[in-house]
């Protein structure tokens, strides 16, 4: 269950209810100066800083699949991911979705409405239950501001992820459907999950908006891949056994 605030500009924040009473809980579990889930960017603020931010801040619990920010609604906060795992995707023509990447605790992000048009161009939401900081984008603007070296960062971070955004559309219309399942693997291994035993958690569905095809193309690839002892299948859970072979399709397919 959820309901909505309705802020002035009609915007609707979704905040999850979080006890059997269905009363929202707004808490502040730490100072955001001694908060160790934040963005290292953060690190680069001052006291007063970090104080104004965390005077100006919501900390929200999402569940599974909820919505955290929606495409096209107005922009009124940054995110910055404390615990959990989300998605960023765009929704495209005829209910098809496009996942452009995910978010791990401790990253921070807007998008690029921030600085234009005020507007969220895609949507993100939680994958896992979820805890996230908005931090009101007004406050933002003055922290940027006042603090060149956090807005050099923040452009910087930015650009990385402009420059990933350009390599998977590469990846997505000039690879083989073999090569970007494997390229999707990988990323989800070395960038998002990162386990020793080289475990990744995503749905068929999620897997196909990842890669550009439809859910079917997607679990018939996976097949393949297990049958070639590639990669192991427990349910939504894909351990990879022969990371060698799936680099190596990943890099030609």
């Amino acid at each position: 269950m959820y309901f909505c605030l309705t802020f002035a500009d009609n915007v609707m924040l979704n905040i999850h209810t979080l006890d059997n009473n269905n009363m929202t809980k707004f808490s502040k579990t730490k100072h955001c100066a001694q908060c160790n889930k934040k963005d290292s960017i953060f690190n680069l603020l001052n006291n007063s800083e970090l104080e104004l931010i965390n005077e100006n801040r919501l900390e929200v619990n999402y569940n599974t699949d909820e919505i955290i920010f929606k495409q096209g609604t107005t922009l009124t906060h940054f995110l910055s991911l404390n615990t959990g795992l989300a998605k960023i995707y765009v929704e495209g023509y005829n209910k098809r979705n496009l996942i452009l990447g995910f978010l791990k605790p401790g990253e921070f992000l807007c998008g690029p409405g921030a600085f234009t048009d005020k507007r969220h161009h895609y949507c993100i939401s939680a994958l896992a239950p979820s805890s996230a900081c908005l931090i009101d984008i007004d406050v933002m603007y003055k922290v940027f501001e006042q603090n060149n070296t956090f807005a050099l960062a923040y452009i910087n971070h930015l650009s990385k992820q402009k420059i990933y955004e350009i390599e998977n559309i590469v990846n997505l219309t000039q690879k083989q459907m073999h090569g970007r399942i494997a390229n999707a693997l990988l990323y989800l291994h070395t960038e998002i999950y990162k386990r020793e035993d080289s475990v990744v958690s995503i749905s068929r569905q999620d897997l196909a908006e990842f890669t550009g095809m439809n859910k079917d193309s997607a679990g018939r690839i996976l097949k393949e891949f297990y049958a070639g002892k590639i990669i192991d299948i427990n349910k939504n859970e894909i351990q990879i056994l022969n990371i060698h072979l799936l680099k190596q399709i990943a890099l030609f397919g």
